[in-house]
């Protein structure tokens, strides 16, 4: 029966010893630097325990204590029980009362004693067995029992072992588990802990032959449902205690590391607290320590705020050293000896983490810090947010690694949409650090490369600096220069940049979209640049018209003299091509456009000032296009296309090779091209209901210089409604261009226009949706002055018309009719003149001299035109005239009239020929709004009208000073009448006197 209790008892024994042995390990996962070193065996052939079993016991408990005086003891190799008492308490249940468990480090005799030895103490145990009959000595196997009341564990400070206390009570046993739903304590050297409600699972190991307890190899998983407060010491720096203070990096090639300055002795020793409202899990078997439900980390240091982790879960993986890898050994106490923390894992919604020691803070879905490489990596759904000094990362998944020196960038990576802020300090101290914004699609990636850190911007990429500017792009690649001094904060400063795909720039003097942008930046304070190759692709800079010199100097930029330097470019330009390249200078206040080259399908534009809202701004487009500053701060910009195109403030100029030159406010251009500018006035000086654009094209050439635009070689222009042809145009304009000033051009336009060596003229007159006049014109030379209005045109030439309204001159060979509204009514009129031609377009009045032919009459379509070769061709009311001078005037409108018609003013040996009438006078005059002819003679010679009702037929002449006759009543009245031979004129009434 002893045997059989005995054997319950060992294996009872090892339950709890392994049970409470794993215990300690919540302390390896914050502090896993614990060397605990096994003993070796010795031998115990002359042990006498009975002699000397007083004597040990003595080191372990004190004189008066119940283990020192009379005690029930079952020992085995390693395994110790002290009792006072046993019997049974039901059927197959078996009490011990008190009980104390002995577990030694090892088995071999007097040295187990000198080893760390686990002290057990229970008030009472009760165990239950599959079989149990005391009479006949037969105990079955122990399937689970009780440690009643208070339950201690306890190890003393021996040999490479911790102290450890532990302290709980009423602990539930059975066959793969120990538990104990009451309040837990317990401390190892200097961690401590609390909580509630443990369990320990068991693994089931292989069963050897001669084992007879049960079948247990170690511990699969400690539970502790309810966690107080888990405090642990902990050394060296970081959140988790063991991170390690790294050298600087050199600060140039061959120079020694200089370490980084201490923290402070307290930090490296500051404690680590661990709260949690949920369970925490040890799983022995994967070496994964798990916290759940509001889990908060904290680093405590006195002074300072604390390095903090909070999440919702959190798992603490460990690895054992290279001796000791592979399964856990089935000693669970050496299992953890050597054991390190390689990574930590947090999860929440969100999890954050606050960490002062190292500048940084996290939050997001998931955590996972890897100390061994000293790299976090963070998850976010959707996105996640990691900050290092004044830089912030946010992103779904990016990692961060840390770099030699806590007060520098180290390496970032990103994955998938995200955005980095931060600020670039300035070599300046007094001057504000400049705000960067990169966001990206895709990926993001920044590292060093000696003094350099480059940012690679994959899928979306956007750079923004607040002084610099902005750009986008499909992939962007930006070198950042280390300004750094010795131990002042880092200094970092954008040296060049590339962008390829879908690149829209936004600077401060510079928009634009290419599909690839090379940038360069100078700043006027910083020290010279080492040389070095630029970025794949990338050319030299040097190598680009107008781009910096990389071997500057300190204090000052390269290009420009310091005379050059006193005034920037002024104007802002957006900027599209193939590929763009630029030039920016930094003075320490402000970024400033040096130069710029656009080459493929370049469109190169103006943008205005928010008080030029109201003026078209100036865009270049071509092939080519080169911007270069000038010492004097103006812009030469020469434009190459097929064609190149310059257009602005209404104006658009097409040219091959385009030239602008903003100094002496000149663009010129050789070959043919186009022109397009607006006009308020038609070719006839008339005001257009709305500005009308014209189209200029010519063969020769085309200059603009100041306030004159020349072009030269058969020049064609065409608007809406007219059209102009001539050899040479010249075209004065209100006021020189201002290429300095742009503002001050917006009233610009043309005063006069010029043509010569033959001038051809086309115009429709169209009032609201109806044709009101068709004009044509040719001569030798033309000038329209569109402020006065005065015209002048050198002959031989010829003027045509066909105008609404109007009416039979003289009597036709119709019968009288009674009289009808012609105010519809097509009426043709053409002056052919051999002198020149003189007028006022404003007044609407034009005189011809030295008239060969006029012609007037109605037609029936606007394209129509009288045949007048001979009298017989004419219609009935069409006629024809020849003098010295004829005046056209072109009535106004009034409020009564519609159309108030026009008048014929003919002067000096006027002859008038009609199909059946003849008319010679001094002057003629026709009003078409009063239907009234009159003819004058000079005094010497009286005006004369001869009529025949046929041609062939007998004539009636009328002879007086004055003639007058309203054509549409068939009326007619004379004055110092010196002979009548008329009975009666066609479709006049017999009973009305053609006297008075």
């Amino acid at each position: 029966m002893w045997n059989q209790i005995q054997r319950v008892s060992i294996s009872f024994a090892l339950m709890l010893v392994v049970y409470f042995v794993y215990t300690v390990t919540l302390v390896p996962m914050i502090e896993p630097t614990i060397n605990r070193n096994g003993r070796g065996a010795g031998t115990a052939d002359n042990f006498d325990f009975v002699s000397e079993k007083k004597q040990q016991l003595g080191l372990l408990f004190p004189p008066d204590s119940w283990q020192m005086g009379p005690t029930k003891v079952l020992e085995s190799s390693n395994i110790m029980l002290l009792m006072k008492d046993f019997r049974e308490v039901g059927e197959n249940r078996l009490q011990l009362e008190p009980l104390t468990i002995l577990a030694f480090d090892t088995d071999e005799g007097r040295e187990k004693w000198e080893g760390p030895i686990m002290v057990l103490n229970a008030e009472r145990a009760v165990l239950e067995f599959t079989e149990l009959n005391l009479a006949f000595g037969r105990i079955g196997e122990l399937v689970g029992g009780n440690l009643v009341g208070e339950v201690r564990i306890s190890r003393e400070n021996r040999g490479d072992a911790d102290p450890l206390e532990i302290e709980t009570s009423d602990v539930r046993l059975a066959t793969d588990r120990v538990e104990t739903t009451r309040p837990v304590k317990f401390r190892l050297g200097d961690h401590h802990g609390s909580g509630r409600h443990l369990i320990a699972r068991f693994e089931e190991g292989p069963r050897k032959a001669e084992q007879k307890g049960p079948n247990i190899s170690g511990l699969s998983s400690l539970e502790l449902v309810q966690v107080e407060r888990i405090l642990l010491a902990a050394t060296g720096q970081g959140l988790f205690g063991d991170g390690k203070a790294k050298a600087e990096q050199p600060q140039a090639a061959g120079e020694t590391p200089k370490p980084a300055p201490p923290r402070g002795g307290m930090y490296d020793s500051a404690p680590i607290e661990i709260r949690s409202r949920g369970p925490f899990l040890f799983d022995g078997t994967h070496r994964i320590a798990t916290f759940r439900d509001q889990v908060d980390v904290r680093r405590l240091v006195d002074g300072q705020q604390p390095d903090r982790l909070r999440s919702d879960l959190l798992e603490i993986h460990f690895e054992a050293s290279a001796a000791e890898a592979g399964p856990l050994p089935e000693d669970s106490t050496e299992s953890m000896k050597g054991m390190k923390i390689s990574r930590v894992v947090a999860v929440g919604k969100p999890f954050r983490l606050t960490a002062p020691s190292v500048e940084s803070t996290a939050t997001g879905a998931q955590l996972i810090y890897d100390l061994g490489r000293d790299v976090i990596e963070v998850r976010g759904s959707p996105s996640a947010v990691l900050t290092k000094g004044d830089y912030r990362i946010q992103s779904p998944n990016l990692q961060y690694e840390f770099a030699e020196s806590s007060s520098r960038l180290g390496r970032v990576w990103s994955a998938g949409p995200g955005v980095f802020t931060g600020a670039l300090p300035q070599k300046d101290e007094t001057a504000q650090p400049d705000p960067v914004t990169i966001s990206w699609s895709s990926e993001l990636r920044i590292e060093q490369q000696n003094l350099e850190y480059i940012a690679a911007v994959v899928g979306d990429a956007v750079v923004q600096m607040d002084r610099q500017g902005r750009v986008n792009a499909d992939q962007l690649f930006v070198w950042l220069r280390d300004e750094t001094q010795g131990d002042d904060a880092q200094t970092l400063v954008p040296d060049r940049l590339r962008a390829t795909g879908n690149v829209q720039l936004d600077t401060p003097q510079a928009t634009g979209s290419t599909r690839d942008l090379k940038a360069w930046f100078q700043y006027d304070k910083l020290k010279p640049l080492p040389e070095d190759e630029g970025p794949p692709g990338l050319t030299t800079p040097g190598q680009v018209a107008g781009g910096p010199n990389r071997s500057r100097g300190p204090g000052r930029a390269s290009g420009p003299s310091a005379a050059e330097e006193e005034q920037p470019l002024e104007g802002r330009y957006h900027m599209d091509g193939d590929q763009v390249q630029l030039v920016l200078r930094n003075d320490g206040e402000a970024t400033h456009l040096e130069n710029v080259t656009v080459t493929g399908n370049v469109k190169l534009s103006e943008i205005l000032a928010s008080d030029q809202k109201n003026l078209a701004p100036m865009m270049i487009r071509g092939n080519a296009v080169q911007l270069v500053r000038s010492p004097s701060r103006h812009a030469t910009i020469h434009i190459v296309g097929n064609p190149g195109v310059v257009e602005g403030r209404g104006v658009q100029l097409l040219n091959k090779h385009i030239q602008i030159d903003q100094r002496q406010g000149r663009i010129w251009s050789d070959g043919k091209g186009e022109l397009v500018f607006p006009l308020e006035r038609d070719f006839q000086g008339r005001k257009l209901a709305v500005p009308e654009f014209f189209t200029v094209q010519w063969q020769g050439g085309m200059e603009i210089q100041r306030d004159q635009v020349v072009f030269d070689r058969a020049v064609h222009v065409q608007g809406r409604q007219q059209q102009l042809d001539t050899a040479r145009m010249t075209i004065t304009l209100s006021q020189a261009l201002d290429f300095e000033n742009p503002g001050e051009n917006r009233n610009i336009a043309a005063r006069a226009v010029e043509c010569s060596n033959g001038v051809k003229i086309y115009n429709r007159t169209v009032e609201g949706r109806e044709i009101k006049s068709v004009d044509q014109f040719d001569a030798k030379s033309l000038r329209i002055d569109q402020f006065s209005g005065d015209i002048y045109a050198a002959g031989p030439g010829t003027a045509k018309s066909v105008v609404r309204g109007g009416g039979a001159m003289m009597p036709g060979a119709r019968p009288a009719e009674p009289p009808v509204d012609q105010s519809n009514q097509l009426t043709f009129i053409r002056v052919d003149f051999v002198s020149h031609m003189s007028g006022n377009l404003h007044k609407r009045e034009v005189t011809f001299h030295g008239v060969d032919r006029a012609i007037y009459g109605p037609v029936a379509d606007w394209d129509k035109e009288i045949n007048a070769t001979s009298a017989a061709s004419l219609g009935p009311d069409d006629v024809t005239l020849r003098s010295e001078k004829l005046t056209l005037v072109q009535l106004p409108n009034s409020s009564t009239a519609e159309n108030q018609g026009m008048e014929l003013i003919a002067a000096n040996n006027v002859e008038v020929q009609g199909r059946l009438f003849t008319a010679w006078a001094d002057q003629i005059s026709y009003a078409t709004a009063k239907d009234l002819l009159i003819l004058r003679g000079n005094g010497r010679n009286a005006a004369q009208l001869s009529h025949q009702k046929h041609i062939g037929g007998s004539r009636q002449t009328v002879s007086a000073g004055v003639i007058r006759y309203w054509p549409k009543q068939r009326e007619l009245n004379m004055d110092d009448g010196k002979f009548i031979d008329i009975t009666n004129l066609p479709g006049m009434s017999p009973e009305r006197s053609p006297l008075r």
